[in-house]
């Protein structure tokens, strides 16, 4: 009976329905780390969509920043997949800096505007401050950036 009861929908509802209780619990902690899925769920849930998020080094100091291009765009330029990488990456690093709590600060009060083009056909990407030491002994990783 569990079968049936698994194709017609409703359990997997049940399932998503855990899944995002679980997060929503897990993100009240607000624990050290984050995953490269958790940045795309803030991302979403900020702005309604998958967008590219980079870290960058600007000067003496280190951003989080949420670019203007997004994954549902056709002309975005990484697969799914690619995409997905690029955000476990990203997180990789959030983690490891430990400033995984100032990001999320970071996302949810932002602008609702968010990332996007202008209209003199620039763009603009909201940037979180991420209070790290990158004069450390491998501060030349990011001299390329």
């Amino acid at each position: 009976m569990q079968a049936g009861h698994a194709t017609g929908g409703d359990g997997d509802e049940e399932g998503d329905d855990t899944e995002a209780s679980r997060q929503q619990l897990s993100r009240m902690f607000d624990g050290p780390s984050i995953s490269g899925q958790e940045l795309r769920e803030l991302v979403i849930e900020k702005w309604g969509r998958s967008y590219d998020i980079r870290l960058h080094k600007r000067g003496r100091r280190m951003y989080l920043q949420i670019m203007w291009k997004f994954l549902e765009q056709r002309s975005f330029h990484l697969s799914e997949s690619e995409y997905t990488q690029q955000l476990d990456a990203v997180a990789e690093y959030l983690t490891l800096w430990r400033v995984a709590p100032n990001v999320r600060a970071g996302i949810r009060s932002a602008t609702p505007r968010g990332p996007g083009y202008t209209g003199g056909g620039g763009a603009r990407a909201v940037s979180i401050a991420l209070n790290v030491d990158i004069d450390g002994g491998r501060s030349s990783e990011w001299d390329s950036f």
